[in-house]
This record gives structure tokens, C-alpha cells and sequence, in this order.
């Protein structure tokens, strides 16, 4: 083989520099792809759970819904599932709404449904009580269910004291010194300490505040309890 002059090798070099020069450029360019190309990543566990295909968010399990039973003067009485932030008369809806003698005055249609608790409608004709305690009326501005309840007589003394708690709660942050001496162990002296306390603090927060009261220890306050309420 003949030996090549200088240009010729000169020359042979720059092809193979060109050559080299392509296949680096290549390699810079397949290699700046994504990592991830052909890879599709997935959400797993809860965040996958709370996303709809739209992409919106989805409440959990744990916030989605309350569940009421609704009973009594309604049209279809029942188990309902409702929106967390759904009210008595919401439920009261959902149960078709009352019937035709139904006393709707008997509840607190505006509080917030409490999930696993029952809504209880009463009728006119009977005394508006819910199948549980704490369904039981109460008592607010000298009117129990929208009827007229008997105060102290101002010539006996006498009050007509509350016997069982199906006769109506009293509500303690609206009570009067009168409605505050039906509930059983209260007194005028007694209520008239209560109006104090609640004046001072601003307020009950629960019936236990009744506890921070001068003479009310557990036993007094244990026959009080059933017959109270704060809303």
C-alpha cells in the first residue's frame, strides 16, 4: 500500500473528526430525554382514593356523610345518609317532612344533625318527646314544644318541679330564675346564684359548669343532670 502524502492524511483526519463529532452530539441528545419516558406513574393508598377522574378532590370515608334516624310524625320515617353539615330540618326533609299533625316545634330544627343520633317528630296531641333523653324537649322562653309552661306562683311559692326528664330540659344559658327553680334541688336562692355565674362567665358550656357553683357538689349536681341542658 502507497503511503499517503500529508493532505491525504490530513484530511482522513478531519473525516474522523466529523464522524466522532456526530456521534457525541447523538448521544448528548438521546441522553437528555426524561428518565421517566414510557413510565407512568400511579397514585397509591389514600391520595389515589380521595381523586376522581376529573381530578377533583373526594372526601374521605370518615367526613362523607351522617347517618339519622328520623322518627315519628313524618312521612317516611328512617335511616338516612346525609351531607356533614346537614341540619335537623334537612332531615326532616329528607323523611318526605312532617305530617299533617305534627308539632315541628317540639325540636331545634336549626342545630346541626349529630351522626348516629335520632330525630324524633313529635305530634300535637302528644307531649313532644323523642325516643331518647336527650331528644327530649327544651324548655326556652317560659314555652316548652310552643306551648305555655306553668311558673312558680308568686301568692303560694309553690313550683311545679320537673319528675322526669320527658317533661322538658331546661336550658340553663336561657332560663329564668322561675324556669331555673323547677329543676329538681334549685331553689330562689339557688337560681338567683346560677343567673350570677352565668352572667359573670358569659355563659354555660356544659351542664358540669353547674359544678363550679357554691353548693352544688356531684350528688346534688347527679339529681340535677338529667333535667338540664345548654345550647
Amino acid at each position: 500500500m502507497e503511503k499517503l502524502n500529508r493532505s491525504q492524511t490530513l484530511g482522513l483526519f478531519v473525516i474522523l473528526a466529523l464522524i466522532l463529532g456526530v456521534v457525541a452530539f447523538t448521544a448528548v441528545k438521546n441522553g437528555s430525554a426524561p428518565a421517566t419516558s414510557g413510565i407512568t406513574l400511579h397514585e397509591t393508598g389514600a391520595s389515589a382514593a380521595n381523586h376522581r377522574t376529573d381530578g377533583t378532590s373526594e372526601p374521605t370515608s370518615e367526613t362523607s356523610e351522617v347517618v339519622v334516624h328520623v322518627a315519628g310524625a313524618v312521612q317516611k320515617p328512617g335511616v338516612y345518609h346525609l351531607k356533614p353539615e346537614a341540619r335537623n330540618v334537612d332531615a326532616l326533609q329528607a323523611a318526605g317532612g312532617p305530617t299533617a299533625d305534627a308539632n315541628t316545634n317540639g325540636v331545634n330544627l336549626a342545630a346541626h344533625v349529630q351522626d348516629g343520633a335520632q330525630l324524633y317528630i313529635p305530634t300535637r296531641s302528644e307531649l313532644p318527646a323523642g325516643g331518647m333523653a336527650s331528644a327530649a324537649p327544651i324548655v326556652q322562653g317560659g314555652k316548652i314544644g310552643g306551648k305555655s309552661v306553668s311558673k312558680p306562683s308568686k301568692q303560694s311559692g309553690k313550683v311545679d318541679k320537673l319528675t322526669d326528664p320527658s317533661q322538658g330540659l331546661i336550658n340553663l344559658n336561657t332560663a329564668d330564675a322561675a324556669q331555673l327553680q323547677r329543676i329538681p334541688g334549685i331553689g330562689p336562692s339557688m337560681a338567683e346564684r346560677i343567673l350570677a355565674y352565668r352572667k359573670e362567665s358569659g355563659g354555660f358550656r356544659s351542664p358540669e359548669d353547674l359544678k363550679q357553683i357554691s353548693g352544688i357538689g356531684e350528688s346534688k349536681f347527679a339529681k340535677m343532670k338529667p333535667f338540664v341542658t345548654v345550647r
